[in-house]
């Protein structure tokens, strides 16, 4: 059972790890879409700001909290 355990964390690590990879690689896309809603006025510019400033962030969460559980794991996978 601890084996399973530690097998599903480090598969939740990798998978927080690669969405990471994604927000950070599709982050142009989405800021340009924002761009153009401002652009159209379907968003003002301090909802852009607060989108944008989130789009940056999450991909650093993403990545902080991926690599903890991975580190964990090892960690846990040593101590067994």
């Amino acid at each position: 059972m601890a084996n399973h355990n530690i097998q599903l964390t480090a598969l939740a690590g990798v998978i927080l790890s690669l969405t990471a990879v994604w927000l950070q690689w599709n982050l142009h896309r989405h800021v340009s879409r924002l761009e153009d809603k401002l652009k159209d006025g379907r968003l003002s510019a301090d909802q852009v700001a607060q989108r944008v400033r989130w789009l940056q962030l999450a991909p650093v969460v993403c990545t902080l909290l991926g690599a903890s559980l991975l580190f964990g794991t090892v960690l846990r996978a040593i101590q067994a």
